[in-house]
């Protein structure tokens, strides 16, 4: 292990990659608006053009939003996941089955990891994936570590804590810096509960851990894996050839949604103002140094307008004009339906929420819809695919296992609506119009992947095989005429029959 210095380790620990600075801030918001809670609303409602500030904070403490972030945020995970995802056991090793098992720290499965990388990919766009083991070094035996209850899991890192790295000339990670938080809690009594700052560098031979105290950096740890690789990789939302960042699901959405947040809060100071108006009366007759005079201007900052009316003018409520509503509420519906228009989901708003409702939407836009969505989800589909086969090569790596050749999981290709029912009718009825046999071929074989989606390799490979050879042509029966060899039979004639008896006679 090489060998740190102070100066060095803090330089180290101050290193931040080309993007970060400019994109902190953009994660920051991205992750607050799928949060929420109560905090998000101090952040992001503006205060408007000649509002006090006790105005503002009651504004505040009133506002309410619906989180459309989160909504298309998880709307793209429950589509994902709802066709199934295809994982060969039978042809997996036996380390591999064992992480699907266990794949994370707190011993959760594949299926829960992935939906949670879905999920974070689509909130910060690249999110960081770390592959680790708890092995013992004493442990020499594959025995001695199953007793020890060794295992590899993973576990994800948000972009906020991956500091920076280096790429070599293919792409491939040279090092990387971890930002790690934990909480000193382990002893319920001695235990300060503070926050632990950690900084873990991976390389391709060996990791080290280093702990601020104080101002001063302490070495906690290191250790060799010498898998010949950073066993880190990044999962983004959709592919990008740049090094730091990736396009996130919600990176336009999540200023849409905040827009509809403050003309909500808007339109609830309008129904304020509306319902509670605003009194104006004439001044005259509060002659200063009374004490109504001074009771009616200190109110009259708050809830009461005062003017000359010297005219013999009545006091009079006023109030904002209802247009201004009518306005916002426009507003917020078109917005609200180019939010979900955006990635092709305006199916999921009800006719009241879309601003023209979604009844009036042609079946041509419908299927443009349809498209968009699909294109989405085939997209995120190939990402979260690429994401397990990394996975199943570094759990490999770790356990000193080859891994296989084959692919072992696969994400669904298509995100159509046709059942398994819908294929049998189909297979159907192109065996009632008599279609090609290339045709029906190819949809057989889609209805086989929808039927059997876990066959191993082989039997999938068998099953092709006999797919071409089907239809089997139907064995010609041979008819009786075909028995003489093609010559008909005369028909005889009874009266030429006579005619030759007579003759014969």
């Amino acid at each position: 292990m090489p060998t740190y210095d102070q100066k060095s380790l803090k330089k180290l620990i101050d290193r931040r990659h080309p993007d970060y600075k400019d994109s902190v801030a953009h994660w920051e918001f991205l992750e607050s608006c799928y949060r929420g809670g109560r905090d998000w609303f101090d952040k992001h409602i503006f205060k408007y053009i000649k509002e006090g500030d006790d105005e503002f904070g009651q504004r505040v403490e009133r506002a309410y939003r619906f989180n459309h972030s989160r909504e298309i945020v998880d709307l793209v995970n429950k589509y994902i996941f709802k066709a199934q995802v295809v994982r060969n056991t039978d042809d997996a090793p036996e380390q591999v089955r064992q992480f699907w098992k266990n794949a994370t720290r707190n011993k959760r499965d594949i299926e829960h990891f992935m939906r949670q990388l879905s999920n974070r990919s689509s909130t910060f766009g690249r999110i960081w994936v770390v592959v680790d083991n708890n092995k013992p070094g004493d442990a020499k035996t594959v025995a001695e570590e199953k007793e020890l209850g060794a295992r590899t899991y993973a576990y994800f890192v948000s972009p906020l804590h991956v500091l920076d790295m280096s790429y070599d000339e293919e792409g491939e990670l040279n090092w990387i810096l971890i930002h790690e938080v934990d909480r000193d809690d382990e002893d319920p009594l001695e235990s300060t509960g503070g926050a632990i700052e950690r900084y873990r560098l991976w390389t391709r031979e060996d990791w080290t851990l280093f702990k601020m105290d104080g101002k001063k950096v302490e070495l906690e740890g290191s250790g060799t894996h010498n898998l010949g690789i950073v066993p880190v990789f990044n999962v983004d939302h959709v592919e990008t050839d740049d090094p730091y960042t990736a396009p996130s699901l919600i990176g336009d959405i999540a200023y849409l949604d905040r827009a509809v947040a403050n003309y909500l809060s808007n339109l609830d100071a309008i129904i304020q103002d509306q319902t509670f108006s605003q009194l104006a009366m004439p001044a005259q007759g509060m002659l200063p140094g009374d004490d109504g005079y001074t009771k009616l201007v200190e109110m009259g900052t708050k809830r009461i307008f005062t003017y000359d009316g010297e005219g013999g003018s009545k006091p009079f409520f006023i109030a904002p004009d209802p247009k201004q509503a009518e306005l916002i509420i426009g507003a917020i519906r078109q917005i609200i339906n180019e939010i979900y228009h955006s990635v092709g989901m305006a199916g999921e708003r009800t006719k009241q929420d879309n601003a023209m409702g979604i009844d009036n939407s042609s079946g041509v836009a419908k299927a443009y819809d349809f498209e968009r969505v699909n294109a989405l989800l085939t997209s995120k589909a190939d990402s979260l695919d690429r994401a397990e086969s990394k996975l199943i090569e570094l759990v490999c790596l770790w356990n000193n296992v080859e891994a296989p050749e084959e692919d072992l999981v696969k994400y669904a290709d298509n995100f159509d609506v046709r059942s398994l029912t819908d294929e049998f009718d189909v297979a159907e009825r192109l065996a009632l119009i008599d279609a090609p046999d290339s045709v029906r071929r190819e949809q057989m074989q889609a209805l086989v992947e929808k039927l059997f989606p876990r066959l191993s390799e082989a039997l999938k490979k068998k099953m092709k095989e006999e797919i071409q050879n089907w239809p089997e042509k139907p064995v010609e029966i041979p008819t009786p005429s075909s028995l003489f060899d093609g010559e008909e039979e005369e028909e005889s004639d009874p009266t030429a029959d006579g005619q030759a008896d007579q003759e014969a006679a």
